[in-house]
């Protein structure tokens, strides 16, 4: 799955309706899709490094590895491990002058383009320690750390028209035929409005015209078969497994065993009504399990789900990811009125979980290219 398939699900699975002229949603985008992005775009040598500069016999280089990304004060800041070399080739080989390994702190700061099409990260700070911690103090390194990393590393963008097409393609599947019009016009018309950095995400604003509410459709979702059922159990118990696997991990260790025992409860409480909403006759509105749940669980949970996706491997991840945004759209939507003939229902939910499990699942792809 590439940079634009993910990062185009993320966004457009929480688009919705509201009943002004123009609409406005605040969505996160994970830093672990940030992370993706980045890798895909710059880091594509070998063993996933990003060959920022070399000289002409590529005696002399400068490599990044292994980014991680996280919020810093409404920047995001990215920590990579940097090795350097300065050298000269004599008589066919190459003789190191200067070789030196250590970390590469960035601070860059998101961006809205004046079109609002697209996102990017100006690097505003770049601070470089050696294995020991202790600070660069070697003029001549410094000098090409900052000639080369600096617009590197800005490169990386979000651009909401490379990613249109598969935001289509991806809700395509979530609506009927009689709404995909109306979605062709939402998307078209989605734009970023704003953008903040904080510690877990980037918290993205997104403007889109606002479309009349359609009525919801006759036609039952069939419930889920024995073999549909399966699949989804499985997943689930993926999503469970990740979860306990977390808790384990920080930032999550260190909430207390009470709070760690909700959470584990509230994800069982998903599944159970999950499944019955799957497989279940539902004659009311009020008795419907996932709206139930939705009403009384959902925003506590979701944020979870998105921190445990996240340590799962790069196309798992996405698949998770998107699973769970398009849920958090179906919650929105019901919120504040559906353009898409979407809802937050037992018959919403068999449907976007069809589509999830009809995809086809991507096996992972090497580090350089995950």
């Amino acid at each position: 799955m590439n940079k634009r398939t993910g990062l185009g699900i993320a966004m457009a699975l929480l688009a919705s309706s509201s009943q002004a002229a123009e609409s406005k949603l605040n969505l996160p985008l994970d830093y672990g899709l940030i992370r993706t992005a980045l890798i895909q775009q710059l880091y594509t040598g070998e063993g996933g490094s990003a060959r920022l500069w070399k000289d002409g016999k590529e005696c002399s280089f400068l490599d990044l590895t292994d980014p991680r990304i996280s919020g810093d004060n409404g920047q995001i800041k990215i920590l990579n491990t940097i090795h350097a070399r300065i050298g000269i080739r004599l008589s066919g080989k190459c003789i190191p002058a200067m070789e030196w390994r250590g970390d590469l702190q960035t601070l860059q700061k998101p961006t809205v383009a004046a079109n609002g099409n697209q996102l990017s990260f100006p690097v505003t700070a770049i601070h470089a320690f050696d294995q020991n911690g202790a600070g660069l103090n070697i003029g001549e390194l410094e000098q090409l750390i900052h000639k080369a990393v600096e617009p590197k590393l800005a490169e990386l963008k979000i651009d909401l028209n490379e990613v249109r097409p598969d935001i289509q393609k991806n809700l395509a599947r979530l609506v009927g035929a009689g709404q995909q019009a109306a979605l062709e016009e939402l998307v078209n018309s989605l734009h970023f409005k704003q953008v903040v950095a904080d510690d877990k995400a980037l918290q993205v604003g997104v403007i889109f015209k606002t479309l009349k509410p359609v009525k919801k459709s006759e036609v039952a979702e069939a419930a889920f078969s024995p073999e549909e059922l399966q699949q989804w159990q499985s997943l689930w118990l993926g999503l469970e497994m990740t979860l306990d696997n977390s808790i384990s991990k920080p930032p999550l260790e260190q909430q207390s065993e009470q709070v760690k025992l909700l959470l584990r409860e509230t994800l069982q409480e998903a599944g159970q009504a999950f499944e019955q909403g799957l497989t279940q006759t539902v004659s009311k509105a009020e008795d419907d399990p996932v709206r139930i749940f939705f009403k009384q669980s959902w925003d506590k949970l979701a944020p979870l789900l998105r921190k445990a996706s996240t340590n799962l491997p790069a196309a798992d991840s996405l698949r998770y990811l998107t699973l769970i945004a398009a849920t958090d759209m179906i919650y929105e939507l019901d919120n504040i009125g559906s353009a898409l003939g979407l809802e937050i229902s037992s018959q919403g939910l068999r449907k976007i979980a069809r589509s999830y499990l009809q995809q086809p699942v991507a096996a992972d792809k090497p580090a350089n290219d995950a």
